[in-house]
Order: structure tokens, then sequence, then C-alpha cells
């Protein structure tokens, strides 16, 4: 095939698959009772999911992140934290010491929602392949928010189903 030709080809399928309908996933911060929409940007399979915050009681950094997962379930790979007490899971996946922190992974926990009471006290923050979606002061204080991710119905669905 000549470069001409595959420059064509290559045309035409970027056009044919920008124009097409092809499954999506949206992640949404929201209201856990009220449903309203904080936040909506779309993800795909393999984002890294990362939420940090500052501890309510050890007044430390607490980070967690998440692999998005093809069907929007999120995957605990890996919990930092700078200090070890009660409450804290141990039995699950390995924990190391890192640069003076402990580090948590292999805990293989699937979850379909993050859900937490915000507060504007704990810096919490949202960073998705290490950019920042949102800071703590960019949601309603004390509210019960959550973060779910959602496959969109695409027109193609909409049209073939109906």
């Amino acid at each position: 095939m000549s470069r001409k030709a595959v420059f064509v080809f290559s045309l035409c399928l970027f056009f044919l698959l920008a124009g097409s309908d092809l499954p999506s996933l949206t992640l949404y911060v929201q209201g856990q009772e009220n449903k309203v929409i904080y936040v909506s940007t779309p993800v795909v399979e393999g984002d890294r999911l990362t939420l940090s915050w500052i501890h309510s009681v050890e007044k430390t950094p607490w980070e967690e992140t998440y692999i998005v997962l093809k069907d929007g379930v999120m995957l605990l790979e890996e919990t930092v934290f700078h200090s070890f007490g009660a409450g804290v899971p141990h039995e699950k996946g390995t924990m190391t010491v890192e640069d003076g922190q402990i580090v948590a992974r292999g805990m293989n926990d699937q979850v379909d929602a993050l859900k937490w009471i915000h507060s504007h006290s704990v810096h919490f923050q949202l960073n998705i392949n290490g950019e920042r979606v949102f800071a703590g002061a960019d949601l309603p204080h004390h509210e019960k928010i959550e973060i779910v991710i959602h496959e969109e119905v695409n027109e193609h669905d909409r049209k073939t189903n109906n």
C-alpha cells in the first residue's frame, strides 16, 4: 500500500471512530442524597484516581489510589499514610515503609462508589493521572459526597434498544 493510501485510510478510520458512538465512562462527584453533580469528567479504563486528605484523628496526610476498570468499578491499588493506628486495615496485601511513609498495596478491593462526609478542614483533593480535578473548597462543607463512574449510553444503543 502506498503512503498516500495509508494516510487516506487512516484519515477515514479517524473520522469514522470520532463520529461513532463508542461506549464511554464518566466520573461523577455528587451528593449522596440529593444527587447534585459537582464535578463530571470522562475517564477510561486504566486511569489512576488519587484521593488525598488529612486524617481527622492523626492529623497526617493520607492518600489512596484507585485504578478505573472497564466497567467503571474502582480497584484500590495503593494506600499511603504517615502513621499507623487503630482502624487502619492491615490484613490484606503487603505493607512496606518507603521514604518514611507506610505504603499498602495488593488489597484488591473493588468498589462501585467512594463515599464520605466532606469537610473543608481536611484538604480533600482528587487527581486523575496526576491532574487535579477538585480541591476541598470546591465541594460543599459537611455534605455527604460520593464518587461514582457510569458507562454512558451512546446514541447507537439508544436507537437499537428502542
